[in-house]
């Protein structure tokens, strides 16, 4: 059996050997509607550090989140409702995401819907978000199943640069 990629977020059967696989069109539109779909474990036992560090950066995700889950019918409403500091708040939302459907859930729409503006149906390219943080990369990939590719390198200095000295070039009286 296919070992799931990391960043998947949707899976389904592979058409030859029944492994698991991505099916990355349409995820993020099916779990937003609200349709059932079936998570990848990553999704399940929660976002690495640095995208839980770029989620709590964004105030209006964790603010959304949390007044979410405190209008919600879900048994931790009343304790969503008693937070208000982005600490608490973010503690939380780490510590649920991982056993608790609802939470996730409610984190992956306002995700989907305040940082990508309800544009998962498309590709991260069309977005037009030029120098994207790895956090905000790994959300895209949970919801969508788009595996990403890491920031393009850079090929040389950007035009106009000068080449940086080193030490010896400045003992030997270069860049006077």
């Amino acid at each position: 059996m296919k070992r799931p990629s990391a960043a998947m977020a949707v899976t389904g059967p592979d058409r030859t050997d029944g492994a698991e696989t991505a099916t990355p069109a349409g995820a993020a539109r099916r779990r937003l509607s609200g349709e059932s779909t079936q998570e990848a474990p990553v999704a399940r036992s929660g976002p690495p550090a640095y995208a839980w560090d770029w989620f709590a950066r964004q105030r209006l995700l964790w603010r959304e989140a949390r007044s979410r889950l405190a209008a919600s019918s879900a048994p931790a409403a009343a304790r969503y409702g008693a937070l208000d500091a982005k600490a608490e708040v973010v503690s939380a939302l780490r510590s649920d995401y991982a056993r608790d459907e609802v939470v996730r859930d409610v984190v992956h729409r306002v995700v989907g819907e305040t940082a990508f503006l309800s544009r998962t149906d498309t590709t991260f390219s069309r977005l037009g978000v030029t120098n994207a943080p790895r956090g905000m990369r790994w959300w895209w990939t949970a919801l969508t199943g788009e595996e990403l590719d890491g920031p393009a390198a850079r090929t040389g200095s950007p035009a106009g640069a000068t080449a940086q000295l080193t030490l010896d070039d400045v003992h030997e009286g270069y860049g006077d």
